[in-house]
Formats: structure tokens, sequence, C-alpha cells
């Protein structure tokens, strides 16, 4: 990385545009910050013929890969304090980016308001569970699908089991078992992750966006610390 870097200070140097270009191409995928080198370049060398179009280039590069955020690209045109770059150049760039940014923000609305719903739903079932009784209406065994008779053991998720279909199974209802032992895992995983502060904060380093990186924290919930009851 260093090597590809100080070529590319090298190029910058004599000015060799088409030589900064390719070297672009070839290595700017895997080494963003190489296009932040080239864009404070363009920024403060206006007078080359070909300047808007190796700019436009980048910038769509950037923008099809996705390799940096549009803050940061703005940050590296404008840096250097005497920017050549107009708003006519950047103009296409800036309204994709709102066109963007607004869908984003629509999508995540509306799955904000799903998942709120979804939450009021799973509050409310929580909250008949305590205070409501349940009614049992199966009549087969969701094991043998035979009818149901005496002894029986019925799940608060509605399945029901002759008390010899379910054997030594134990307290879990066996139909619903791998889901409820994939969320008893993750609850776990996300208790040792919470405590990895090291790792939280080097991803958040070395990310392009730190928000991102809070916002999925929260979203998978590494901050809570309520404590699994083995059964």
């Amino acid at each position: 990385k260093g090597d590809v870097a100080a070529l590319l200070d090298l190029f910058i140097e004599s000015d060799d545009v088409q030589s900064m270009r390719k070297l672009l191409h070839t290595h700017g995928e895997r080494q963003p910050d190489l296009y932040i080198k080239a864009l404070h370049y363009f920024a403060r060398n206006p007078q080359h013929s070909d300047n808007e179009q190796s700019l436009a280039e980048c910038l769509a590069t950037i923008e099809r890969h996705n390799l940096m955020s549009p803050l940061r690209v703005l940050q590296a045109l404008g840096g250097s304090g005497k920017s050549g770059v107009t708003l006519g150049m950047v103009r296409d760039y800036i309204m994709r980016q709102i066109e963007t940014t607004t869908t984003r923000i629509s999508e995540n609305k509306r799955a904000i308001a799903s998942y709120t719903d979804e939450y009021k739903l799973h509050q409310e079932q929580m909250e008949a569970l305590k205070t409501q009784p349940v009614v049992f209406q199966s009549t087969k065994c969701t094991s043998c699908m035979a009818p149901l008779d005496l002894p029986s053991i019925h799940f608060l998720c509605k399945h029901s089991y002759h008390q010899r279909c379910l054997g030594d199974i134990g307290e879990s209802c066996p139909k619903c078992l791998v889901e409820t032992q994939a969320l008893e895992d993750q609850r776990r995983r996300q208790e040792i992750s919470a405590r990895r502060h090291d790792a939280f904060f080097n991803k958040l380093h070395k990310a392009e966006d730190g928000f991102d990186v809070i916002a999925e924290c929260y979203s998978k919930s590494p901050f809570a610390f309520t404590k699994l009851v083995d059964q």
C-alpha cells in the first residue's frame, strides 16, 4: 500500500494525470484513501484541460463502489483551502447523493414504523401472557398428529403434545426449539460483544461512517445487559 501511495505522490508532483487515472483504476477500489489525494489534487489544479473529466470519473467510481461518504468527498475537495472546484463540476454528484439519502431516509422511516408496530404487538402479547388465561384448543399432538389424550402437555406457543411423545426432550417445545435456541445464542453473543469495548472502538475508528457503526450496535442491542436465565 505504501508503494502505491508513494507512486501516486510521484504522479501528483509531476502533474501526470493520465498515470494517476490508471493507478486509481487499478488500485483505487482496494485503497480508497488514494482517492482523497486525487481529489485534493483536482481541487488545487483546475487549470488542466481534462481536470473536470478526471474529477467526474473519480466521483463516479467512488459513488459506484461506495468507497467513502459524500461528506468526506466534499471535505477532500474543499479541504485544501484553495479549491478550484465549482458547483457545476459536482452538481450531478451532489444531486444524486441527495436523492439517494432521501430515498434511504424514507425507507428507514417505513422500517421504523414497521418495527414499532411489531414491538407494540409483542408487548401486548407479553402482557396478555402475564395477565390473561391462555386457552389451549389443540385437539391433535403436534408430533404424531394423533388425537390428544391424557396426559398431554401444552406450551404457550400453542403447540400441544402427548407426554409420551415428548420423552426426555425437556421443558421446551420441540417444534420451536431450534428457533428458541438460535435466539438464546444470539443474546449470549450480544452480551459477550457488549463487554468487548476495544473491538467496538477499533471498528468505530476504522469505519468510514462512525454513525453507521453506532446505529448497527444499537440495532443489535449489544448494550442491553439483560441476563439470560438458563432453563
